[in-house]
């Protein structure tokens, strides 16, 4: 089964989703009106569970040692020792595993466990936060998160120098030798080789017998969880599960359904699908939501005119050039400097189904398009260094500190197989697959490619995985899902709540990778009800509506020169928002200073300031015949982003720009070749 993104060529894309997503959530301001969920016709008529009254949990922790958790100081962290083999008595060695628990401000119903983090993969404890839930939910549960086995502060395996070597050597294959894909001799035994040597050199980095690696799959995690649960002394717990994170809550849910209070599915796979059923099921389900995005996109005038009015053709074609013939480009760095790269289909395709998991992130995918389609392949790149982690300076791959690679492959492949026999017959079988795929699939597909690094990995079956579909008897459990799931296609979801013994299915027409969390009111509020007062949905079906299901209203790309603006305002306000949708900028954590190169020359400068954020840009020139050195900051509190400048280009002069984000209103004051301005919008 697939967890994390669609894995083009052996290669798993980082999950800042979970990684990626999961921060959008923090900065989706919550809908001014609730949304009033459509539902289905049958009623459920099912009775409020009563909640249990609990201990509290905060002697327990101290007496396991509980510390305050260094990456997250609101959480109380705890390490339990867990079998390294949960199936097999005589097996005697233990791992630790580390537990952060934040426990329940108030009036105690239990546990709520995170099975979180996205991929396989993803650390649970780094990335902990109760940012999205309603302050009842933290009153009267203690939020569990955990780094499962083999990951962050449980005993992190990885090859990052292995992984690094085959991951650029992906990104920047150019496939000149035919259609993109594996389609010749010569392709396919240089992949069989490559993996080989990857898989071998992968497994002698991670330090471990390899035989061991067996013991780091989904199923021993599951099994960790109730150890926990026995250490910490409650009967039942709710449990949520997230992407991957919903095969760890879907095999604990089989296995102990007599310790749930309740089971929350977000983004949900379908586990009953062998390894190559579930890469097309997420191939489909990345070109149904690129489709879907492009199509929005010409629904909307101005996307439609950046696109020149049709947005599906405008990626084809740039998919076809990439596809013949790699383009070459300048790509400006941080220092104020150039260098000279090229964009292979590889690039493309990675950085695109990055792109899909989000409605902003789509929106800025389409921006990047609308630039590739005028001839500007730099902002596409930006978005590929984003969704990547390479460095814009060097293209070094930097990796995600909560995100193991190693993992994710590992993982992967102990708990799937891709059809059955031997690895040489696994494999090509695979190749055949994958090569049936072309072109059913025009846009997005590759992943069942996987299957030859599942067929060469240590843990890998020796006989085709088949699961169950999951009952949960006496389980109340809500699938929460969406049509616009790329990552987890809708129908798997449904799937999985169709088989339910007592299942709720809540989707949003449209939506995204996961629909909890984003401010909606529909689910969020379903599901604080759910856990807060014991009530399933009214209905067994709920189809939640969103303003904007698809991508978020599209900003239009900054014109080539200042003329095309009717006044300075107008372009400033352009600036502003080329600004804040350059990646290097919307995804900066604001820790520490940082700067990208401006596309015609100079820099833009961004850190950490008391009040939020302090700007600097030294001769930066996003178009041509408008160069702005000077200041800036952003006052969080105030709403208050300020721009002060010199200007130099098709006119001169002092500016300085204001936009209040609280007041909703911009403003521009100064001279600007020979007039005075003061300009408010």
């Amino acid at each position: 089964m697939f967890y994390k993104k669609i894995l083009p060529a052996l290669v798993s894309l980082s999950l800042a989703m979970m990684a990626c997503s999961f921060a959008d959530r923090l900065v989706t301001p919550v809908t001014d009106a609730p949304q009033e969920p459509s539902t289905s016709e049958a009623p459920a008529n099912a009775p409020a569970r009563t909640l249990p009254v609990l201990r509290d949990i905060r002697p327990v922790l101290e007496k396991l040692g509980g510390q305050p958790c260094e990456e997250s100081p609101d959480f109380t962290c705890v390490t339990v020792q867990v079998p390294l083999n949960h199936f097999d008595a005589a097996n005697t060695e233990t791992l630790d595993v580390v537990f952060a628990v934040l426990p329940a401000s108030g009036e105690r119903y239990g546990m709520y466990v995170q099975a979180f983090p996205g991929g396989p993969g993803g650390e649970g404890v780094s990335t902990a936060t109760v940012s999205w839930f309603d302050d009842s939910i933290t009153e009267h549960y203690d939020v569990v998160y955990f780094d499962q086995r083999g990951l962050g502060l449980s005993g992190e395996l990885a090859c990052p120098n292995a992984y690094a070597k085959n991951f650029l050597g992906y990104l920047n294959y150019d496939d000149t030798a035919g259609l993109e894909g594996y389609d010749t001799p010569a392709e396919q035994q240089a992949l069989i080789a490559d993996t080989r040597t990857f898989v071998n050199d992968c497994v002698t980095e991670i330090g471990i017998d390899p035989a061991k690696l067996a013991f780091y799959g989904t199923n021993q995690v599951a099994e960790d969880l109730e150890t926990f649960r026995q250490v910490i002394g409650d009967d039942k717990f709710m449990l949520y599960g997230v992407s991957y994170g919903t095969a760890v809550a879907q095999t604990y849910a089989a296995t102990h359904p007599d310790h749930l209070m309740g089971l929350i599915l977000d983004g949900t796979i379908d586990l009953t699908l062998p390894g190559e059923a579930s890469a097309h099921s997420q191939e489909k389900g990345f070109d149904t939501v690129l489709v879907a995005a492009l199509q929005a996109c010409n629904d909307d005038p101005a996307c439609a005119a950046d696109l020149g009015g049709d947005a599906v053709a405008a990626y084809d074609k740039l998919a076809k050039t990439v596809s013949d013939t790699s383009v070459r480009y300048s790509f400006p760095l941080p220092s104020g400097q150039s260098i000279n790269r090229t964009f292979t289909f590889n690039q493309l395709e990675y950085a695109a189904s990055y792109q899909l998991y989000s409605r902003s992130d789509r929106m800025m995918l389409l921006r990047a398009l609308a630039y590739a389609n005028r001839g500007d392949i730099v902002p596409m790149a930006r978005l590929l260094n984003s969704a990547a982690s390479l460095d814009p300076a060097t293209g070094k791959y930097l990796g995600d500190p909560t995100f193991s690679d190693t993992m994710f492959d590992s993982i992967h492949c102990t708990d799937n197989t891709y059809f059955s026999g031997t690895p040489d017959e696994r494999i090509q079988k695979t190749i055949q697959d994958g090569q049936s795929s072309n072109g059913t699939v025009p846009r997005m597909d590759g992943s069942v490619y996987t299957g030859v690094m599942c067929a060469l990995w240590p843990s890998n079956p020796a006989t085709p995985v088949t699961a169950a579909p999951l009952r949960a008897e006496g389980v109340t459990t809500l699938v929460l899902n969406a049509t616009l799931d790329p990552a987890t296609p809708f129908d798997e979801g449904k799937t999985v709540y169709q088989n339910l013994a007592d299942g709720y299915h809540i989707y949003v027409e449209g939506g995204v990778h996961s629909i909890y969390g984003w401010g909606e009111s529909c689910p969020d509020d379903l599901v604080t009800d759910f856990l807060v007062n014991g009530n399933p949905p009214a209905q067994r079906e709920t189809v939640c509506q969103w303003e904007d299901p698809v991508i978020m209203p599209y900003v239009p790309i900054l014109a080539q020169n200042t003329s095309e603006y009717e006044d300075p305002l107008s372009l400033l306000i352009a600036i502003d928002d080329e600004i804040t949708y350059t990646p290097e900028y919307r995804d900066s954590s604001f820790t520490e200073e940082e700067s990208f190169g401006c596309r015609y020359g100079g820099t833009f400068t961004f850190g950490p300031s008391d009040a939020g954020e302090d700007l600097k840009f030294d001769n930066c020139s996003l178009l041509q015949g408008f160069t702005m050195t000077g200041t800036g900051s952003y006052d969080y509190d105030a709403g208050l982003f300020t721009l002060e400048m010199q200007v130099t280009g098709t006119q001169s002069g002092t500016l300085t720009y204001v936009r209040d984000d609280n007041a909703g209103t911009y403003s521009l004051k100064g001279t600007y070749g020979s007039q005075d301005i003061d300009l408010n919008q």
